[in-house]
């Protein structure tokens, strides 16, 4: 598994793990994976750029998924993962999933038509924006999960908003892992099951 990285190398006075607020901020749909097999990819590539804090762009369903399986006690796979690789701190909680909401202000269930995908643009690109208006904080997109729209959304929006620290990615997991719904990263004693 590797993470690309669609931005160039920059000075060092740039790099991401020389600020304080280190924010990995994911769409997702019903495959929460991404956001630990980007952790994963951050970690292998250099330690520094684990996540200080995670944020979520996701719908009503893909915010269950991600409760259940990502932050539950009985699963918690972001915390499995980082005590399994003594992982620093990570901010991680309900109130870091953002649902995207409709015109009506009502959580959108799916993106399916036309105004869900111009109210799914509009929140994700203020969501961007509000991100990268701290000047203390590096913020690395990952484009993995959700609809395809949504990663074209908030890779477009980090292009507008984006800064020297800021990087973008998307994560690749080899087959057989790639299909494997139970596959959240490499685990130091082989691939595990709930």
């Amino acid at each position: 598994m590797h993470a690309t990285r669609s931005t160039s190398e920059e000075a060092p006075t740039h790099g991401p793990a020389l600020y304080p607020r280190q924010v990995l901020l994911v769409v997702t749909g019903l495959s929460p994976q991404v956001v630990t097999e980007t952790i994963y990819a951050l970690w292998k590539q250099d330690p520094r750029l684990v996540p200080t804090e995670i944020h979520l762009i996701t719908t009503v369903q893909g915010a269950e998924h991600a409760r259940l399986n990502l932050l539950s006690p009985a699963i918690g796979w972001v915390e499995r993962l980082r005590r399994e690789y003594a992982l620093p701190a990570i901010a991680f909680s309900p109130e870091h999933i953002h649902v995207i909401a409709g015109r009506d202000g009502r959580a959108l269930e799916d993106i399916r038509s036309p105004d869900d995908n111009v109210c799914a643009a509009d929140f994700i690109t203020d969501l961007v924006r509000g991100f990268t208006d701290d000047a203390r904080c590096a913020l690395h997109v990952s484009i993995a999960g959700g609809r395809k729209s949504m990663g074209y959304f908030v890779g477009y929006a980090l292009s507008l908003f984006g800064r020297a620290q800021d990087r973008l990615s998307h994560v690749l997991v080899s087959a057989p892992f790639e299909s494997h719904r139970e596959f959240y990263y490499p685990s130091l004693g082989g691939c595990r099951q709930k």
